[in-house]
């Protein structure tokens, strides 16, 4: 495996540095008061993003975009994810708009890439989230269309996109393997973002998404009839890699912030640096980060590779996640009432963290599908 970063990527991380310091940061105050970054604010950093030629970066060169691996990425969002407001760059389509055909292609993949439309996608239901045979939003076919009848939770950006990506269930008798991955436009008659629903995370309100005898044409599905299971499988990895990686960005920002207070903070005559119960805690989170990241990069090597990486995901998502929770924790303790203050951004990372340890499959999820690959039938009930 090979982590080494040429000068050219070594030139494109400076100038995603330098774009997060010129047009992130003097957001982050009034981020870090509000709990929240205006839409307007938000789509108009994306736009200077695209203008600084940050846009499409993982998409291929022949569909119009950069073409970076996984790995470039993750060292994308290791930097772009010092700030707290969970900013990406633009204009990257959702792994499952890669299956789409003819017209849907040219509407929904590459309308992504001309930034022409936002996507969300929906997979958690009020009685399901990991386990996708249980999902009960249905997919009926009428006709010359599709009627969609259910409900999901807990759906991010739906207050930003143009349209969702539905995993809903085709036969119910066949569990998992009868779950199709559907396209359906956010003004479509029947279906309505219901509520949204208020979180302890900044600038994180999911919502509720209703689908009552919503109609869509037939060639809103994606891919096979029951193929959703797949597609969704692909999305979530991709997304947990990705999860993995925004860690690194966020436990690199408040171990700097631990040091640099470290240093200059004066207790019964000495900087706190000379007491060994901080250094300690900052020798163990320099650690963990530094763990944390060979597995992030060692998966995102792998899918570069081409070679699959379920379960390096699984891994790097699941230290990850859990590293970034015990260094907010730390660091936020190293700096006292200044860290819980909201002066600082320690304690919003700390609560952001904490949705990530449940997203795309909670720890425990992690830990048991990593346990079934070791032992394999033996771990079965």
């Amino acid at each position: 495996m090979d982590f080494s970063v040429s000068e050219e990527v070594r030139t494109l991380l400076d100038s995603v540095r330098q774009f997060r310091e010129r047009e992130l940061m003097p957001l982050e105050r009034e981020f870090l008061m509000e709990g929240r970054l205006d839409l307007a604010k938000r789509f108009a950093a994306e736009e200077k993003g695209r203008k600084s030629g940050f846009w499409a970066l993982d998409v291929p060169e022949e569909d119009g975009g950069q073409g970076l691996g996984q790995l470039q990425m993750a060292m994308v969002h290791e930097v772009l994810f010092q700030h707290p407001a969970m900013f990406e760059f633009g204009g990257s389509p959702e792994p499952v708009l890669r299956h789409c055909h003819g017209e849907l292609r040219d509407r929904y993949y590459h309308g992504v890439i001309r930034g022409e439309r936002r996507s969300c996608y929906a997979f958690t239901e009020p009685d399901t989230g990991s386990d996708f045979a249980r999902i009960r939003t249905t997919a009926v076919r009428d006709g010359d269309g599709w009627v969609i009848n259910g409900t999901k939770m807990f759906i991010s950006h739906a207050d930003r996109a143009d349209f969702v990506i539905l995993f809903a269930t085709t036969d119910p008798s066949l569990g998992a393997s009868g779950v199709g991955c559907f396209l359906v436009d956010m003004d479509t008659p029947g279906f309505e973002v219901s509520r949204p629903i208020p979180t302890m995370g900044d600038d994180w309100e999911p919502n509720e998404l209703s689908f009552n005898d919503c109609r869509i044409p037939l060639d809103s599905h994606v891919g096979d009839q029951d193929n959703g299971f797949g597609l969704a499988d692909e999305q979530l990895t991709h997304g947990r890699l990705k999860i993995a990686a925004f860690q690194l960005g966020i436990a690199r920002r408040c171990i700097d912030i631990a040091v640099d207070w470290a240093k200059r903070r004066v207790t019964w005559g000495k900087p706190i640096a000379a007491r060994q119960g901080v250094q300690f805690m900052l020798a163990d989170c320099e650690t963990e980060l530094e763990a944390a990241r060979m597995l992030v990069y060692r998966a995102a090597w792998m899918a570069d590779m081409g070679e699959p990486i379920r379960n390096e995901a699984f891994i790097a998502k699941l230290y990850a996640t859990e590293m970034a929770q015990r260094v907010t924790d730390r660091t936020l303790q190293v700096l006292g009432g200044l860290g819980y203050s909201r002066e600082l951004p320690i304690q919003s990372f700390y609560r952001q963290v904490r949705v990530w340890r449940i997203g795309h499959g909670t720890s425990e999820i992690h830990r048991w599908m990593i346990a079934r690959n070791m032992l394999g039938s033996a771990a079965k009930d």
